[in-house]
């Protein structure tokens, strides 16, 4: 278990991580349209909402994109 309290000191406006499915790791490709890295391949992750901490807003990124 995480102790989250270490994130209530850090300033951050996102957060991106690996998501680990066994041995392998989870990647998706940006779309086209995209204005930052169109076609690149990427990890889940993106910008906090609210006052979230940077393992709240990675968990609801994965959530919202997969």
């Amino acid at each position: 278990m995480i102790d989250q309290d270490i994130f209530k000191k850090i300033d951050f406006h996102g957060a991106k991580g690996f998501v680990f499915i066994g041995e392998k790791i989870l990647v998706y490709r940006r779309d086209e349209n995209t204005k930052s890295s169109p076609l690149m391949i990427d990890l889940p992750g993106g910008g906090k909402e609210g006052d979230e901490n940077p393992f709240e807003t990675f968990t609801r990124e994965v959530k919202e994109e997969f």
